[in-house]
């Protein structure tokens, strides 16, 4: 298979350690195609005949750190419907990986004229819980930052952001989230990556619901304060939320 990997997805059923673990600077590679609607069940269906097993054979050695396939849930014209995704702990890693995926028969919906791309990318901070499944959501949002601001953009996102996904973590609702950036510039150095993965609609709904009551406990010149700092850090309109069905997932 010529191409690799996704963004991210999500997880319906799974059985899933106790423990949490914070596994730091890992590497990312996604793949993505634009498959026409009537022909997205069938590539579902191959990939997950084809590519799933792979991942769950290199997981075995923890080759691969955790995987997933997806299908996009809000799709945008201007996007991917498709995609896969893996994560390694060194290059040697991907590289073990890509050359058993480059020895796959490639799939015959992928023509000349379907748009396709791949991102590799750095985890810079990595919050899991052991596990696999299917049928979740896989939710992922993308921020260009300011020049030199990558530092105060992290330092903001620790104060107000990472108590909530740890509580997420801990109350099941997410069984991972990720920070990450541009391993490999195919994109601008400065953008900065969210990714997390919830076992079902429900999950969503209640992390939803959590943000929204945290919201409403804080004054005025909090909110304030908490935006201006944001606003301070990022390129204006350039934030962009993906949601996406995790068709199968298995993280270490």
């Amino acid at each position: 298979m010529l191409s690799r990997s996704l963004k991210f997805v999500v997880f319906l059923c799974a059985s899933i350690s106790v423990s949490a673990q914070e596994i730091p600077y890992t590497l990312r590679f996604v793949s993505e195609w634009t498959i026409p609607p009537a022909q997205r069940t069938a590539y579902i269906s191959y990939l997950d005949q084809n590519v799933r097993p792979v991942f769950e054979k290199l997981s075995v050695d923890s080759t691969v750190l955790n995987w997933g396939i997806y299908t996009t849930a809000v799709y945008d014209e201007n996007g991917f419907s498709n995609g896969y995704w893996f994560e390694a702990a060194t290059m040697a890693g991907i590289d073990k990986v890509l050359a058993q995926l480059g020895r796959l028969k490639e799939s015959q919906l992928i023509t000349a004229d379907v748009k396709h791309h791949d991102m590799l990318l750095r985890t810079t901070l990595r919050r899991s819980k052991e596990g696999s499944g299917k049928d979740g959501y896989y939710y992922f949002n993308s921020t260009l930052l300011q020049p030199t601001k990558r530092d105060q953009w992290r330092q903001w996102w620790d104060k107000y952001q990472k108590p909530m996904y740890e509580q997420f973590l801990a109350d099941g609702l997410v069984s991972m989230y990720e920070i990450e950036a541009g391993e490999i510039h195919t994109m601008d150095p400065s953008w900065v990556y969210l990714a997390y993965v919830a076992p079902s609609a429900e999950a969503l709904d209640k992390i939803n619901a959590a943000f929204q009551a945290r919201g409403s406990k804080r004054n005025a010149e909090e909110s304030r304060a908490i935006s201006d700092a944001y606003d301070a850090v990022i390129v204006p309109g350039t934030h962009r939320d993906y949601l996406a069905h995790a068709n199968s997932y298995g993280q270490k």
